[in-house]
């Protein structure tokens, strides 16, 4: 078998009934030269036709944003409008990609549907996601267009002091293309959404696969409004603080204003809440019990990925079953150990979760 054909043989093991257009874009070759690779395949006997080869695993999906990031780090305070000395980090990101590669490294069998160009950044997304077992395949790939980029700029603390985002491909992400998805969109054990995704998109899959758990994260600011129509549809919901203010168009001081927002949340159909509180830890809150879970003292390398881990956590343990205590309190380890290393993603998540399980025992 060729380097090319056990290429081919992978994808086809995620994805079965992948036409030999899309495996064409994805490969970056031609269609004709697809269709000689796959009669080899049969000629040899590794695959009998169209389908043969089934995944039966249970899956889930995310549909999210993914990015290259460009993270800048200091040492020294910001000065602004001037040049400042530091270095610079080019990471995978993207919250959706960021929280699909958390679970596949906490052991979930995981798939991405998200927009990829076809520049250098695009192939390098698909090259990590292929590395980790991270299935992109039925992503909407975009020709002579660039991925997106998101730059972060760290103040001397480790916290993002700016950030500018260049996702304007995410525009071309349309209901009619996540219609073509319905086939695998409906066996998901569970739909995670982030608000990367258009409005109209969101809308669409939450009233259109009600039977499935829905979770969402709202992202940022500035497009946590896209959400606004769909908290009776969600099983869970993470947010910020900033985010949880915008929805509920309440302001947070204290306590008694989260218990505050989240009877807003609640009224509106949400049936688990998460508020991230920063350096403060998180609240959480459903029908039966509500809390704040305080963060473990760290030592923080790098604050981007860390709500992202959260929420892959949350996703992880509630798909166990545990209550939304153990939930947060497993999604707050996540984000500790995120927390220590440069990447938005730590490479070794499940090992270190086991080392901090280990030492507590």
């Amino acid at each position: 078998m060729t380097k090319r054909e056990q290429e081919i043989l992978n994808i086809l093991k995620e994805n079965p009934l992948i036409a030999q257009q899309e495996l064409a874009q994805f490969l970056g070759i031609e269609r004709s030269s697809v269709a000689v690779h796959l009669s080899n395949l049969i000629k040899k006997g590794f695959i009998k036709g169209k389908g043969y080869i089934l995944n039966e695993a249970p899956f889930l999906i995310v549909l999210g944003g993914a990015n290259i990031d460009i993270v800048g780090f200091t040492d020294v305070p910001l000065v602004l409008k001037d040049s400042n000395q530091g270095y610079l980090k080019i990471s995978m990101g993207g919250v959706g990609r960021n929280i699909a590669e958390n679970l596949v490294r906490l052991g979930l069998n995981t798939k991405l549907i998200t927009v990829i160009g076809d520049d250098s950044h695009g192939q390098h997304l698909k090259a990590h996601s292929q590395q980790i077992g991270l299935d992109v395949l039925d992503s909407l790939f975009l020709k002579n267009q660039p991925t997106s980029v998101h730059l972060a700029i760290m103040d001397e603390h480790n916290d993002m002091a700016l950030g500018l985002s260049a996702m304007s491909v995410y525009d071309q992400f349309n209901v009619p293309f996540i219609k073509k998805k319905h086939q695998i969109l409906q066996k998901a054990i569970c739909l995670v959404l982030d608000t990367n995704m258009p409005k109209s998109v969101l809308d669409y899959v939450a009233t259109h696969y009600q039977h499935q758990k829905l979770f969402l994260d709202a992202v940022a600011g500035s497009k946590a409004l896209r959400a606004k129509d769909l908290l009776a549809h969600l099983h869970l919901l993470k947010v910020n603080r900033l985010e949880a203010e915008i929805l509920s168009e309440l302001k947070i001081n204290q306590l008694a204003d989260l218990k505050n927002c989240a009877r807003f949340f609640h009224e509106k159909g949400v049936k688990n809440l998460c508020i991230t509180l920063g350096n403060e830890g998180a609240f959480y809150s459903d029908e039966l019990m509500q809390g704040i879970i305080k963060p473990k003292k760290t030592k923080v390398v790098n604050t981007n990925g860390a709500g992202d881990a959260f929420m892959a956590g949350l996703i992880s343990a509630d798909l166990q079953e545990k209550s939304l205590k153990e939930c947060a309190t497993f999604g707050m380890l996540c984000a500790a150990i995120t927390l220590t290393h440069h990447d938005n993603v730590h490479p070794n998540l499940q090992q270190e979760l086991l080392n901090k399980i280990n030492t507590h025992q």
